[in-house]
């Protein structure tokens, strides 16, 4: 299998096979700490060779540096069906809401398949410079 995209976004959806993903992102600036941030989504696009299609196991985990975990693993599993020749994709769409910052730092994003970690971005998380 192959992570296409994963990604950290203001909107994802997946309509009929199709992923829609607008503002992807990096980098959350705040006012100050503790935070929450009201709405963000986890996307992901992953192709499956025909030999892999079926059910699969699909985990995300934000941690810390320190390994802290942000909210609890979100843990589920996917079907994949293929109408392709030799492969098939699956999308896959995590709305975040209201999710709280304690403090700043650098976050890390992880997707897992199958108990195996298969792709994984940062997050950071920083004060915004204060406005004059």
């Amino acid at each position: 299998m192959t992570v296409e995209v994963f990604t950290l976004c203001d909107f994802a959806q997946d309509n009929l096979g199709k992923l829609t993903i607008i503002g992807a992102f990096d980098t959350l600036s705040v006012k100050d700490f503790p935070a929450v941030h009201p709405y963000m989504c986890v996307a992901a696009r992953i192709r499956f060779a025909v030999y892999e299609l079926g059910d699969h196991a699909i985990r995300v985990d934000i941690r810390s540096p320190e390994g802290e975990a942000l909210v609890p693993a979100l843990e589920g599993s996917m079907s994949v069906n293929g109408i392709g020749k030799d492969s098939a994709c699956a999308n896959l769409t995590l709305n975040l809401i209201n999710v709280r910052w304690a403090k700043h730092g650098s976050w890390n994003i992880a997707l897992s398949i199958d108990g195996l970690e298969r792709a994984h971005i940062p997050l950071y998380v920083r004060k915004a410079p204060a406005q004059r």
